[in-house]
C-alpha cells in the first residue's frame, strides 16, 4: 500500500475532523412515529449464514432508524432470504447494485417495501425484469448499478415514496450522507439485524480514496467513510442500499476492502456519473 507522507497525515487529520455535517436538522433527529421506532425485542439478531449465506456488504456505527425517515428504501428477498437493499425512484422502478441481481432471475426476487423490519411489515412486490448495466465489472467493480422494474406499480404513502436522483455529472458534496439498511452491525459480525439501521458516512475526496484503492477506482464511484481511523462504514447486507444528502440519492453501496477499516472507505457508484444510463433504462 502507498506510504503516506507525514505532512500529508496532518492535513488528512484535519480534514476528517472538521468536515461540515450540512444535513438538515430533521435528519438528525430520532422518529416520532411509535409504531415504527423499534424497540429491544425489535433489534433481536438472528444468524447471518443461516439467513442469508449470500450477503457481501452492512452499516458499522450506526443507529436504529425506521421507514418513516426513509420511505425509499427497500429491503430486497430471493429464496426467502434478506440479501440485499434497493431504493424506489418511480412507481414502476428500483435501483440496486448490479452485484445483487446479476445472473438472477426476476422471478427469484422479491421487495419488501414500506417496512422498518426486513422480515414482516410492509408489502412485498414481485419484480417483472432486471436490467443490469451492459458494462458492469469491466473494469472490476465498475458500473455497479442496476434497475428492478416491478410487475404492478406501487401506491405511494407515508412509508412508500420515491427518492431523488442527481442531475446528470452533479457533483457529490463534500458532506455526510446517510446510508441505511439492513446489513451488519459489526466488523467481522455474523448477525444481521432484522431493524433499518442508519449511519452518517462523510464523503473522501476522489483524489484521497485513490490513495487506497488505485485504479481501481474510477470515475462511476466515489467514497466515503472516515478514511484514516474507520469505524463507520456500511457493508455485507447494504449493498444496493442509497446513500443521501438531503433528499437525493447520490450513490449506490457497491464495495469496500473490509469494514470500517482505516484506509478503506466504501465505495459507492455514483448515481449522477450514470445518471443517463437511469434515464435510458427507467425514465426517470
Amino acid at each position: 500500500m502507498t506510504r503516506i507522507p507525514r505532512v500529508w497525515i496532518w492535513g488528512l487529520l484535519v480534514f476528517c475532523f472538521t468536515v461540515v455535517d450540512l444535513q438538515e436538522a430533521t435528519e438528525g433527529e430520532c422518529c416520532s412515529d411509535a409504531q415504527e421506532t423499534p424497540n429491544e425485542q425489535e433489534l433481536q439478531d438472528v444468524e447471518l449464514e443461516a439467513a442469508c449465506p449470500e450477503l457481501s456488504g452492512q452499516i458499522i456505527g450506526g443507529r436504529p432508524s425506521s421507514v418513516n425517515r426513509h420511505p425509499y428504501q427497500v429491503s430486497m428477498v430471493l429464496n426467502g432470504n434478506s440479501f440485499c437493499g434497493g431504493f424506489i425512484i418511480s412507481r414502476d422502478y428500483v435501483l440496486t447494485a448490479a452485484h445483487c441481481v446479476q445472473n438472477v432471475s426476476p422471478t427469484g426476487v422479491r421487495l419488501r417495501v414500506g417496512s422498518t423490519r426486513r422480515d414482516s411489515g410492509g408489502r412485498i412486490v414481485r419484480v417483472s425484469n432486471v436490467t443490469v448495466h451492459a458494462q458492469y465489472g469491466q473494469p472490476q467493480f465498475d458500473n455497479d448499478i442496476a434497475a428492478l422494474r416491478l410487475v404492478q406499480p406501487l401506491t405511494f404513502n407515508t412509508n412508500i415514496r420515491p427518492i431523488r436522483l442527481p442531475q446528470r455529472g452533479q457533483a457529490v458534496p463534500l458532506v455526510r450522507l446517510t446510508v441505511t439498511g439492513w446489513g451488519l452491525t459489526a466488523p467481522r459480525g455474523r448477525r444481521i439485524p432484522r431493524t433499518m439501521m442508519e449511519a452518517q458516512v462523510p464523503v473522501v475526496p476522489h483524489w484521497l480514496c485513490r490513495l487506497s484503492y488505485g485504479d481501481a477506482l474510477t470515475t462511476n464511484m466515489f467514497c466515503g467513510g472516515h478514511f484514516l481511523i474507520g469505524g463507520v462504514s456500511s457493508c455485507q447486507g447494504d449493498s444496493g442500499g442509497p446513500a443521501v444528502f438531503r433528499g437525493t440519492a447520490f450513490g449506490i453501496v457497491s464495495f469496500a476492502r473490509g469494514c470500517a477499516l482505516p484506509l478503506s472507505p466504501t465505495v459507492f457508484t455514483n448515481t449522477a456519473a450514470l445518471r443517463d444510463w437511469i434515464t435510458d433504462n427507467t425514465g426517470v
